[in-house]
């Protein structure tokens, strides 16, 4: 790992800068979704507001608005949150909380929170009484530490039961105790520029604040999530930063009164990987002291994110591993193949499906392709790659045959490539266009071609047979690619 101040700073931009959700507009207004009573509601809050004043979309928000509705007291009304800043300065968010009496909405409180923008807003019970508390997490900007801080309404008066920094934070019930609990992550750097991250699980029920864990993670956050993770079982996905550019993935689950990684393996080895075969964990337990991530089998040379890879509702953890005949390649010049297994719940990982899915590129590969198929790349190296080819490898006879080509152009070069293909009476596919973060004038398109008619005039017997199986239309193609899950850089 790189021990100095540059690794740091690589650290911080990453955090900062790529690894977020994109920012909401600050003055976005989307009244809560009521039907016809949305103008009315608007007109309430606007009465309330300072002549300065102007309505902010939360960051993270369930519902995505600067204006929600929440029966905060359970007294089967809700009250109305309206979240703005003023021209006198740009670092205080406000909460309007309006209550309806007798008919008349009245002010109950505005709350005043130091930040930029509005980082986070949910509602739960996190205090276990029966009443819905506000979440709301205060951002300072880029290389800050957010802030959060816990509201419950009681008696007509809002009370603060928590302030605590945090970078990343989760909410749910994330002990299997039926009870909602709250993980705060905030990364920070030893005195020799090492990164390392701080959990903390709290528990605010019967009016005290009870730390349930406070565990030490290797890396720098860059995302966590808690989600399904099997058919039977929630885990709490942590996607880490490492070294200059690399990350893992934590799998926590809660036992014996503190998190444990399921990645966590002593005997793994990556060749399962390239086999895409199911894996079998051999549980590790780190020593007195230990760091979560020590021994993590989920190493990867980019960030990559956990997702719902499959759209089967359950939260996948990805691999990159390097396509055949590209081992030997530098990590920056190598086309990695993301590779997304899924756990048991039990002491294994089920492979699920590959893709090839960055630089602006998103295919999913064919299950029926696995092991037949080798990598051809073209343009720059490192990437961004200016095309990608699939390519039929029989390992009986070392005989190949084109399956498909990807093409990144600029929206200018595709007129004059299209016109080409179709001189050349070729089978091609616009899947999807996507922005140059490094020239947003110059819009590119994926593009998809296929390969010509006697592409397979080489092959005979047993593997003309197999290839022509493998062969894709162009409906067939439009469907395996998806959206782009990153910019093109």
């Amino acid at each position: 790992m790189n021990k100095s101040a540059l690794s740091a700073l690589l650290f911080l931009t990453l955090i900062a800068s790529g690894c977020g959700a994109p920012k909401a507009p600050s003055d976005l207004l989307r009244a809560p979704s009521q039907g016809s009573a949305d103008g009315t509601i608007t007109s309430v809050v606007k009465s309330f507001l300072p002549a300065n004043a102007h309505l902010t979309v939360p960051v993270h928000s369930e519902s995505g608005s600067a204006i929600q509705l929440q029966d905060l007291d359970k007294d089967g009304q809700n009250e109305i949150l309206a979240f703005y800043k003023t021209d006198k300065t740009d670092y205080e968010i406000n909460t309007l909380v309006l209550k309806q009496t007798g008919g008349d909405w009245n002010k109950l409180t505005t709350i005043t929170g130091v930040g930029s923008q509005l980082d986070y807003v949910q509602f739960a019970d996190v205090t276990a009484d029966g009443q819905t508390d506000m979440l709301l997490g205060f951002s300072g900007g880029q290389g800050l530490s957010n802030e959060l801080s816990v509201y419950s309404l009681n008696s007509g008066v809002l009370t603060e039961v928590l302030k605590q920094a945090y970078d990343y934070l989760v909410v749910g019930d994330l002990t299997g105790e039926r009870k909602t609990d709250i993980a705060l992550f905030q990364t920070t750097f030893t005195t020799d520029m090492q990164p390392v991250a701080r959990l903390q699980l709290f528990r605010l029920g019967g009016g005290k604040q009870q730390i349930l864990a406070d565990q030490t993670l290797d890396g720098a956050v860059i995302q966590a999530v808690f989600a399904k993770a099997a058919p039977a079982a929630s885990a709490l996905f942590v996607d880490m930063a490492i070294g200059a550019h690399s990350s893992y993935t934590l799998l926590l689950t809660w036992e014996n009164g503190k998190f444990i990684d399921i990645l966590a393996a002593d005997d793994y080895h990556h060749a399962e990987l390239a086999d895409s075969k199911d894996i079998t964990l051999t549980p590790f337990t780190p020593g007195p002291g230990g760091k979560l991530g020590e021994n993590n089998m989920a190493i990867k040379d980019y960030p990559l994110y956990s997702s719902d890879a499959n759209g089967d509702g359950i939260v996948e953890v990805g691999f990159l591993v390097p396509p055949a005949g590209t081992e030997s390649m530098a990590p920056l010049a190598t086309p990695f193949i993301t590779k997304y297994y899924q756990w048991d719940g039990q002491s294994g990982l089920k492979f699920t499906e590959e893709k090839f899915d960055r630089w602006g590129f998103n295919f999913s590969i064919p299950q029926n392709w696995r092991g037949k198929y080798t990598l051809e790349i073209a343009g720059e190296s490192p990437a961004p790659w200016e095309s990608i080819s699939f390519i039929y490898h029989d390992h009986a006879s070392g005989k190949e045959a084109a399956l498909l080509e990807l093409r990144l152009l600029t929206k200018q070069n595709w007129q004059a490539a299209e016109a080409v293909l179709k001189a050349k009476n070729r089978s091609y596919q616009l899947l999807y266009e996507l922005q140059n973060t490094e020239d947003t004038t110059a819009p590119t398109v994926l593009v998809a071609v296929l390969p010509p008619a006697d592409v397979a005039g080489k092959l005979s017997g047993a593997s003309l047979t197999e290839y022509n199986q493998l062969k894709l239309s162009v409906t067939k193609v439009r469907q395996l690619a998806g959206t782009p899950q990153q910019p093109l850089q």
